[in-house]
């Protein structure tokens, strides 16, 4: 398996298993959150994402590990997968995650992401909501432009949720740059879900 291949299965298990999380639909103003307390926080949306990630790291062998630090910058990543049976030093940080959905911190996010020359991890994830259209046009641009020329012996995943139910995703890895849009919804109890509209692509294309 690529890395190209293992980022896209990443990808669609977040997308596939995103009913299991319980997150409930938004409320349309403040009046309709304080009629139904239930609804949910960004906090809450993100606790339930970053254990998903937790999760599937421990079911695949690894230790997962929170708030972790890593890499000749000592930069803090929300979710670490480690292997603590390599005995390559490279490889014992398998994967590190952000995830922020905040939409004033996601070009942070994002720059934490391609800038990480000096990080021991084999595969970089970037979780961004809930982004601005033309914040996401210029995300896009970036990736592009760094990945131009290759990924630079980085191997990322950046999903984003985008407006108020769009959800895109950009794998760089192996020498290419992939992408994949989908949609949300909420079903019949009030949930939201995803699916995805179209396959995978080059990232270039509209």
């Amino acid at each position: 398996m690529t890395s190209t291949d293992f980022l896209k299965l990443l990808c669609e298990g977040y997308v596939r298993s995103y009913r299991m999380f319980n997150i409930p639909e938004r409320p349309r103003n403040m009046r309709d959150f304080r009629r139904n307390p239930i609804h949910p926080r960004w906090v809450d949306e993100t606790h339930r994402e970053l254990n998903f990630f937790v999760r599937l790291g421990e079911a695949l062998g690894y230790v997962s590990r929170l708030e972790m630090r890593t890499g000749s910058k000592g930069r803090r990543w929300d979710v670490s997968w480690l292997d603590l049976d390599s005995k390559v030093e490279e490889r014992q940080v398998v994967l590190c995650l952000e995830c922020e959905n905040d939409h004033r911190k996601a070009d942070d996010v994002v720059k934490k992401l391609l800038g990480s020359e000096g990080l021991r991890a084999c595969y970089l994830v970037g979780l961004l909501g809930w982004v601005k259209d033309d914040q996401f046009r210029r995300i896009k641009r970036m990736v592009e432009r760094v990945f131009a020329g290759g990924p630079k012996n980085r191997s990322i995943l950046l999903m984003a949720w985008v407006g108020d139910d769009e959800f895109h995703a950009f794998v760089a890895a192996d020498g290419k740059l992939s992408a994949r849009d989908g949609k949300g919804y909420v079903d019949g109890e009030k949930y939201w879900c995803v699916h995805f509209v179209g396959g995978w692509r080059k990232a270039t294309q509209a």
